[in-house]
């Protein structure tokens, strides 16, 4: 680091455990490992402060399918761990057709998310992508940003309240087949 802001990286959440294989749903709902989502306190996001503060969420895992259902991947503020508070849905990507009949292929996230305003209406802007290596010669890419809108926009949360940033997933076809395992996820704050 060269220290010229005087801000640092820290580690706010690496989980310690795989999360378990998420399948038969096709609701939205938390997909994480049970321990070990990133807490953020109230106020984490702080009045005089908060603005310009953000959170890097990187995650990998695996994805298996039967047939092509669509999956739709995002990061949430839930105020209980997890569990989903579709109020507070920061970054999402849009339902995304899957490959055909894949088993344990491996999938990632990168998103970055930005504080633009606090209090009680609070906003928040994220943008990152979603890739999924279905073969060797095949990749499936999406967004995943606090919209789809371009230039994007942000999606309004009180920042004064205490959250879990956590993983959750949405499938259009509930199979046992269709099911995403969650290795790990490290939510980094950034200054």
């Amino acid at each position: 680091m060269s220290w010229t802001t005087g801000t640092q990286a820290e580690a706010i959440s690496i989980n310690s455990q795989n999360g378990s294989a998420q399948n038969t749903f096709t609701s939205a709902q938390a997909i994480g490992p049970t321990t070990g989502a990133a807490y953020l306190p109230a106020n984490f996001f702080q009045s005089s402060l908060g603005v310009g503060k953000g959170l890097l969420v990187k995650a990998h895992g695996v994805l298996s399918t039967t047939g092509t259902p669509n999956f739709t991947l995002g990061v949430s503020f839930n105020t209980t761990q997890g569990t989903y508070n579709s109020g507070a849905v920061i970054a999402t990507t849009p339902a995304t057709a899957m490959p055909s009949s894949v088993t344990n292929v491996p999938w990632e996230l990168e998103v970055v998310i930005v504080c633009t305003a606090t209090g009680g209406s609070g906003s928040f802007l994220s943008d990152g992508i979603f890739k999924l290596y279905g073969s060797g010669t095949s990749l499936v890419a999406a967004r995943c940003s606090s919209s789809t809108a371009n230039p994007n926009t942000g999606v309004t949360v009180s920042t004064e309240s205490a959250y879990y940033a956590e993983l959750v997933g949405t499938w259009s076809a509930s199979s046992s087949s269709n099911s995403v395992t969650v290795y790990a996820v490290t939510v980094l704050g950034l200054n």
